[in-house]
């Protein structure tokens, strides 16, 4: 732990920081903030608040979608889906790396406390296990990151498949981003093209990967 300390102590002042910053201002506007007012005042930080935002905060559960139109707003849809890029590679390496560091035990007898474990993946399954779990809507974005990492998948698929999905579902959020500033019909179109060549995308994935089961109805071997 002291090592730890000692050679990361920057970072996790930058970090401390910028938490304690966000804190004052969500205490500050205690009652005013919704997502609308959120994106109404993020259009006042400056951009390399947003940026350093977008580093930390989804990290620690915060809602990612509100950064992404935030983003698409500030930067627009290329210098925006750019920075996504390089943000979400760096939440997987901080993610994972924290996954296989002396918290790993500690997570996951918490999960334990609510009944759940980690199962292994077995080497078959890795790849249309990590497609699906990561283009399937509805758990938050940290959880998936965070529940990924503590299985056994090595970093090539939880960062080679994981990354350019929800890349690619990003695009979505960053691009409406943009088009509220720009409000014309190419960017619209693109959006909407977008959005649906995503979810057949995903139709085809889920499709493509999903396990086959034995003959007696259950899985085909153990494990994930």
């Amino acid at each position: 732990m002291r090592a730890f300390l000692r050679r990361h102590w920057g970072g996790l002042v930058v970090i401390l920081l910028l938490a304690g910053s966000i804190a004052y201002l969500l205490h500050r506007h205690e009652g005013e903030l919704d997502r609308e007012a959120l994106i109404a005042y993020g259009m006042s930080l400056p951009p390399w608040l947003i940026i350093a935002a977008f580093l930390v905060l989804p990290l620690v559960g915060f809602p990612v979608s509100v950064l992404l139109v935030l983003l698409g707003l500030r930067f627009g849809i290329g210098w925006g889906m750019f920075i996504v890029t390089i943000g979400m590679l760096f939440h997987h390496l901080v993610v994972y790396g924290i996954a296989r560091s002396w918290l790993r035990e500690k997570m996951t007898r918490r999960i334990a406390t609510f009944g759940y474990s980690i199962p292994p993946i077995r080497e078959s399954h890795r790849l249309w296990f990590t497609t699906i779990f990561a283009s399937v809507h509805g758990p938050p974005y940290a959880a998936k990151l965070y529940l990924l990492a503590l299985t056994d998948l090595p970093f090539r698929y939880y960062c080679g498949i994981g990354l350019p999905i929800y890349v690619g579902f990003s695009l979505i959020p960053v691009g409406a981003g943009t088009a509220v500033m720009d409000l014309n019909a190419l960017t619209l179109s693109a959006i909407v093209l977008g959005g649906v060549a995503l979810l057949i995308l995903a139709r085809w994935l889920q499709r493509r990967y999903a396990p086959t089961k034995a003959p007696d109805g259950g899985a085909g071997d153990d494990g994930m």
